[in-house]
């Protein structure tokens, strides 16, 4: 019970630090923003803050970062006989669907994206290794030969999760889950026959 307890107790200190970190980015600009400023507003220490969080812009990304190499797990795990669309929208059900941050707090990062050219290179640099593995891992399996689907493949992934997350945040009502399998679907026609013909038979890298 204590262990849980404990748990709990991070997770929403945590939460609370990155929620700071966000709105605090949002309202002065990022490079008005120190390490401290974010502790002081969770009512933290620096010290706890490093506790969490290896630099400022790590909270930024981190609960992103988490779900995205969840996601590339899955689909590196999964049977090698799997057809590739419906394993990526498994997976990406799994890794992003469930675990969406609250919409306060995605409105707020997708403000700060928007605004600061400085958080965005670094949202791109940090999810770089995990996108090349990811095409890797899809090179691997599709076999086809034709060297642009397993990039085609993972910026369809990341085109589903982009459309997913803004019409979520236009409408109020909607459940983040559903509308992220909704674009899976939309784009399934357009990969399926591709990516499933040769998935029985994966080429070895």
């Amino acid at each position: 019970m204590a262990g849980g307890l404990r748990e709990r107790k991070k997770e929403r200190t945590r939460a609370l630090l990155q929620r700071a970190a966000l709105r605090l980015a949002v309202e002065r600009g990022v490079e008005q923003v120190t390490v401290a400023d974010i502790a002081a507003a969770a009512d933290v220490s620096p010290r706890t803050y490093f506790n969490y969080f290896s630099s400022r812009e790590q909270a930024f990304v981190a609960d992103d970062l988490e779900r995205g190499r969840h996601f590339v797990e899955l689909v590196t795990a999964a049977a090698e006989s799997a057809p590739v669309w419906p394993l990526l929208r498994a997976a990406a059900l799994e890794a992003f669907g469930a675990s969406a941050q609250p919409r306060e707090e995605e409105l707020l990062k997708q403000q700060l994206l928007r605004s600061s050219p400085e958080v965005l290179a670094h949202v791109l640099s940090t999810f770089d290794p995990l996108e090349r593995q990811l095409v890797h891992e899809l090179r691997r399996r599709v076999g086809t030969g034709e060297r642009a689907l397993p990039h085609l493949l993972a910026n369809a992934v990341i085109a589903a999760l982009r459309a997913a997350v803004e019409v979520w945040l236009a409408a109020a009502d909607s459940d983040f889950e559903q509308v992220l399998g909704e674009c899976f679907d939309v784009l399934a026609p357009a990969f399926v026959p591709l990516a499933d013909r040769s998935a029985a038979s994966p080429v070895r890298s």
